[in-house]
């Protein structure tokens, strides 16, 4: 930390007087308030103090006319504690560096540790894996991470409080609930552009003409200058080994996801598209630019509610006055009435995609893909469901006996089974609609016996000529004896 030249001198000799010899272990606050004023400096006060976050760290702190200042008792390399977390500190932050993502925020140590389980990947047996696979096998952690009883007293209560984010809120709310209606990748959008504004509000005016790697990093900065004060109980003045990064990394895990938000903002979100490789697509400049719908992926919605909640805790220690938490917040009534919402959303839009698919099909209609849902889950949902509970049980009824199961398949819609009763053998195919291409047809003629689709019949003879299988509604099928 810097103070006035003068002050420096007389503060630093103190320190070198005891700290060089080694004596700082055994030093009596006597012995250090005697040297102090021999030095010219007015003594207020001496007393024994624990500074620093994990481990805590016993210290003198002196306080004079030119300042206030620690000496901590011991050396950095008789600090147990930080020696042996040296090398698993690095192993983690390597970890989130490797996943393309940071430690998230406002999230319990079991909300992570959880999340990390739940992908299947070890924080230090990761190092010698594809980037791409390993980003990829996380990827699902995001959702178990993000869930939907995090986000949603995170939104309401905690980013209620930033001073940075709450004019936002709004967007936030809507996207949220957009995400959950259905809407997913308009989600994702509608999140994006707030970022920038966030970190400019963050650092205030004197950094409106900044470019945005200059933005993030003094953002960061601002919120390392505050972690740092924290660290060393307010004072003006320690010897600059103590709060060097690389250290404040290991003994400070708030210095410690602050760089790793640094890391991600830099080098993955603010990429250049040159530069960037990574398989989740979310970069600023794929977005903004419209180069590459890679952006357009679900999970995207997680990061983005992620990197907001991420920049409010940066607020927490770069904004003076700030009235953010830092500690996950309790559910009020303003998360349960939220909730509920989202919740209502939910529900909307399970029952709305149900009487559509219906008005759809028994309308010969086709569906309206979005960027976010082409309905095929749905579709093939629909498709496993009249295998297992119309097909098959009739087959099953009249003696045959049924294998060869496949899943339902997208390139043309369908589903099938083989069936065996005695000497005879058959193969039912059940396509999602009548309305499928004839190329379809054509293929399942070469192994189907019967061709089977939901629905009414609908131009059947303009969609299935030139095939010998027989071709009826679901409905109109028969089992065979």
């Amino acid at each position: 930390m810097s103070i006035k030249k003068k002050t420096n001198k007389h503060i630093r000799a103190t320190w070198d007087r005891f700290n060089k010899p080694n004596k700082m272990s055994t030093v009596t606050i006597s012995e250090i308030k005697d040297f102090a004023e021999q030095r010219g400096l007015l003594v207020e006060g001496v007393e024994e103090v624990d500074f620093g976050y994990n481990p805590r760290i016993k210290a003198i702190q002196i306080k004079t006319n030119e300042g206030t200042a620690l000496y901590p008792r011991q050396r950095l390399d008789e600090i147990d504690v930080y020696n042996r977390n040296i090398q698993p500190n690095q192993d983690y932050e390597h970890f989130w560096n490797s996943v393309d993502w940071f430690i998230p925020m406002f999230m319990t140590s079991g909300d992570i540790k959880h999340g990390i389980e739940v992908s299947g990947l070890n924080v230090r047996g990761h190092r010698h894996s594809n980037k791409r696979l390993i980003q990829e096998r996380f990827e699902p952690a995001l959702s178990s991470i993000y869930t939907l009883g995090n986000i949603v007293p995170i939104t309401v209560q905690t980013l209620a409080e930033s001073s940075t984010i709450c004019k936002h809120l709004p967007i936030i709310k809507e996207s949220i609930l957009a995400f959950y209606s259905g809407m997913k990748i308009a989600a994702i959008a509608a999140l994006i552009p707030i970022i920038e504004d966030i970190l400019g509000s963050i650092i205030g005016e004197d950094g409106s003409d900044l470019d945005i790697v200059s933005k993030v990093n003094k953002s960061i900065d601002l919120a390392n200058e505050g972690v740092t004060k924290l660290h060393i109980n307010n004072v003006d003045w320690i010897s600059e080994e103590y709060i060097e990064s690389s250290v404040l990394k290991v003994m400070n895990e708030r210095t410690f996801t602050l760089e790793t938000i640094r890391y991600w903002l830099l080098n993955s979100f603010y990429a250049t598209t040159d530069n960037y490789d990574n398989h989740s697509g979310f970069n600023r400049h794929f977005f903004a630019h419209a180069k590459s719908d890679i952006w357009q992926n679900e999970h995207n919605f997680f990061r983005a509610m992620g990197l907001i909640q991420a920049l409010a805790f940066i607020e927490c220690f770069a904004v003076e006055g700030s009235k953010v938490s830092i500690f996950p917040p309790e559910p009020d009534e303003r998360a349960e009435s939220f909730r509920l919402e989202v919740f209502a959303c939910m529900n909307t839009q399970f029952f709305k995609m149900q009487i559509l698919n219906k008005l759809q099909l028994e309308n010969n209609l086709p569906f309206n893909p979005t960027a976010s849902d082409d309905g095929w889950l749905l579709r093939a949902s629909k498709l496993s469901e009249k295998m297992n509970t119309e097909i098959i049980p009739s087959l099953r009824d009249n003696e045959w006996q049924c294998h060869s199961f496949t899943g339902p398949i997208k390139e043309g819609e369908y589903i099938s089974v083989n069936a065996t009763k005695g000497n005879h053998d058959i193969k039912v195919a059940l396509l999602y609609t009548c309305a499928t291409s004839n190329s379809i047809y054509k293929e399942l003629d070469k192994t189907c016996d019967y061709i089977l689709y939901q629905g009414y019949y609908y131009k059947q003879d303009s969609y299935a000529y030139g095939v010998e299988a027989k071709v009826l509604p679901l409905s109109a099928w028969i089992t065979p004896d």
